[in-house]
Order: C-alpha cells, then structure tokens, then sequence
C-alpha cells in the first residue's frame, strides 16, 4: 500500500467514534465547567488522587508505628517506676551467647530495650509520614503527627521548625502555640518558648473570651519559660495566675516554686547556684558543689541568702577542702551576723576542737593549743571540753592545769570527761602538797566509777 493511503487510512480509523476517547459527563447536578474547577481545586489541595492514595497509606502506616512506639515507651517508663528489670546486664540466652561470643559486652536492661524499640518504631514512623508528605504536601494532619514524633523522639530542633512552618498559616490555633513552645523550651530556645506560650495565652483569650477557659498549664509553662530567661517578676505572675487556677494538688505545687523564685528574692540564679551546689555534694563532686557555692555567694541578692550559702560553703571547705579556709570563713559569718543561729556557733565549735585534735596528731600541740582556747570562747556543746584539754596539756604546770580543769567542770561534761577532770585536779593537787583538795577530787573521782 503506498505510505500516503496508509497515513490516510490510520489517521480516518483512530479518528472513527468506536476508537474515540469518551468524555465521562459530569457528577449529577454538576455541569461541565464546575467539574473542571473542581477537579482542578483538588489537585491543589490533595494532588494527584494516586499520589493522595500513597500518601494516605503511608500516613496510616506512621500512625501504626507511632503508638506502637508510645506504646514501648509507655511500657519501658512503667518498669523504670516500678524496678522492673531495669538492671544493666550481659546479653542473654541463645541470641546473647553468640552477641557475646562475637564481642558484645554491651550491658542492657529490658527498660532500655523496650525504650530502644519505642525510639525504632517511631522513627519508622517519622520516615512514613515524611514520605506522605512529599506524595500529599498538602495532608495538613501527616505534619502534626510527624511534629508530635519528633517531639516524642525528643528532636526538638526537628518539631520546633515544623510547628513554625504550620503556624506561618495557622496563626490563630492556641494549641499550636503552646506545642510550638514546648519544643522550644525541651530545646533550650527559651525566648522563643517566652513567645509561643505568651502567644498561646493570648489566641486562647481572644478565642474563648475568657480567662477561666485558658488551659492552667499554658500559665505554668509559661512560668517556666520566664524562670528560664531569669525574668522573676514575669514569672512569679504567671505561677500565681496558674495557681489561682488550679485544683488543691497542682496549687501546692506551683506555691512550692513560688517558694522557690522567692528564697532570694526572686534571685533565680542564686537558686540556680544553691540546688547545682546540693546535686554536686549528693554526688560528692566536692569542687563542684564549692564552685556553685561560690557563683550563689556572687550573685546574691539578700544578705539571708549570702549567709546560707557561705555558712553551706565553710561546712564544705572544712570537711572536704582546706580546713582553714572553712574556719575563717565560718569566723567572718558569724562575726558579720549578731543574732546567728545556733548552728553557726555549734558546728564553728566543733570544728575548731576537731582541727585541734587533727593538729595534736600531727605532733603540733601549740597549734592545737590556740584552737582549743578558741573553742571555750564560744557557746556551743562542747565548751567545757575546750578547757579540759587545755588543762591535759597544761599537765607541767600545775596551776594552769588546775585553773582549766576547774573552768572545765562548769560546763556540762559526759560521765567520762569528768573523771578525766577529777583526775587532773586530783594528780595536780597531790603535786602541790595540797592533800585535802587532792582528797576530795579522789573522792570525787571514786564516786564515778
């Protein structure tokens, strides 16, 4: 057949109505045109309905493996407040013997096990609704849940910019606000949790038009961020809104950490200082309770909470530091405070007659010597003991001995120090040839058994 009449021929029988393309007529009681808007509005909104069937799928896959990766969590904080089987052990059974026959000492517990299948299962999901993000951008819901999965897995850098991405076109959405600034603050941006929680007060207003429908923790919370960006007047007032707000259990609480922000009068880092230096002392970590000791000391606004934390800080120096560094600190503070508390003067008493006793050991008696003087000229417990082991070491001269050992005895003394006072003044008078004083201190000292 010659090419013209073929051209010829196929062009007549595709274009014959058997072989046509049908045009599907409309949807009932649609007309052509609006058929054509809709199907065009659809595509911006869904995409393609294949690629929008993707997407559903995947995001109903991330779903899944999003509670189950709650669920794992949930489960592994259950056995940590519990006790169950949260001790770090060797890998065990038939799979354990081989892990450890190839080198794998690692330890593990059936918590972080559960904890690690959790973070997997999230991540799937992460990856899932990621996915159905980029077949469906427009599937509003796949970027809540993949913000929520960040959150759960704690990448706050992650949640936090998704949230913003959302909130550039939902602005009026308290709850978004409030989710937006709790990445912020897991993330250390706290001027950015400052914004959100303060924005998610304010939407919740606007929206609810009243103040006793505003969810109480987007108050607390906000406290929280203020105390994070040291603005203890901000954050007092949003602790005592929320307080005024909440059930009996929470409102003990927040006046607990109202308390707090208060011990220095709204001195947050001084608080900050003191808690860091009792955490370091818990641990032992004795240089670094005495740094933080010394950084509350520093900033301090109130003379009631410099004298604490220098009081806390000689206590330290002396038991776990430089002795003398701790007794003249301890000498100042009570020397700069009139009415100081008992304790103050107590323990500056036993320190002074314990680094006496250490100094004697150390074959330093005229050292210990002038510690112990120190110690009678206190009131504190062991007063009289000061003076007792001046007169033991005033033993060569007599009249010194007796004169110490006799202060001693006013002074309230155990069953034993007594009879160690009886016995100098006894041993002291024979020496001096004063037998009837020497008579009635044996008589005294018999009497004690």
């Amino acid at each position: 057949m010659p090419r013209v009449l073929l051209v010829t021929f196929l062009t007549l029988f595709l274009s014959f109505p058997l072989f046509a393309q049908k045009k599907q007529p409309p949807p009932a009681g649609l007309d052509s045109l609006t058929k054509r808007e809709a199907d065009s509005l659809s595509r911006a909104l869904f995409g393609e309905p294949r690629d929008e069937d993707r997407a559903r799928k995947e995001f109903e896959n991330g779903q899944e493996d999003f509670r189950a990766g709650e669920a794992f969590l949930n489960e592994a904080d259950s056995l940590r407040r519990m006790g169950t089987d949260t001790t770090l052990r060797k890998p065990g059974g038939v799979i354990g013997f081989f892990k450890q026959n190839f080198g794998d000492s690692s330890l593990t517990s059936g918590e972080l096990d559960t904890r690690k299948r959790g973070d997997a299962a999230l991540r799937r999901a992460a990856k899932e609704f990621a996915r159905a993000l980029e077949l469906s951008p427009q599937l509003f819901e796949a970027r809540l849940w993949l913000a929520a999965t960040y959150d759960r897995l704690r990448e706050w850098d992650q949640s936090l910019e998704i949230y913003r991405e959302i909130l550039n076109e939902r602005q009026g959405e308290d709850r978004l606000w409030f989710n937006y600034g709790y990445a912020a603050l897991q993330g250390g941006q706290y001027e950015k949790a400052v914004n959100a929680f303060e924005q998610a007060i304010h939407v919740s207003l606007l929206v609810g038009g009243d103040s006793t429908k505003i969810p109480n923790r987007y108050r607390t919370f906000a406290g929280e961020a203020f105390l994070k960006t040291y603005q203890d007047r901000l954050a007092l007032e949003r602790f005592r809104q929320a307080q005024h707000y909440a059930d009996s259990a929470e409102a003990a609480e927040i006046g607990r950490t109202i308390n707090w922000i208060l011990w220095d009068e709204g001195g947050i880092a001084t608080a900050e200082y003191r808690d860091a230096a009792f955490s370091a002392e818990g641990e032992t970590r004795w240089d670094d309770a005495r740094r933080a000791y010394l950084g509350g000391i520093s900033v301090a606004r109130t003379a009631h909470a410099k004298t604490e934390l220098s009081y806390r800080l000689a206590l330290l120096e002396f038991q776990h530091g430089t002795r003398t560094d701790g007794l003249a600190r301890l000498k100042a503070l009570i020397a700069s405070v009139p009415d100081a508390p008992p304790d103050y003067t107590e323990n500056y008493g036993k320190m002074l007659f314990s680094y006496a006793q250490i100094l004697e050991q150390e074959s330093d008696p005229r050292g210990a010597l002038g510690y112990y003087l120190q110690s009678t000229k206190i009131a504190w417990s062991g007063q009289g003991t000061g003076y007792l082991e001046i007169a033991r070491l005033a033993a060569n001269d007599l009249d010194r001995a007796i004169e110490h050992a006799s202060k001693a005895l006013e002074f309230n003394l155990t069953s034993e120090q007594k009879k160690t006072a009886y016995r100098i003044l006894e041993d002291s008078y024979r020496a001096k040839g004063n037998w009837e004083m020497m008579k009635r201190y044996r008589q005294l000292l018999e009497s004690n058994p």
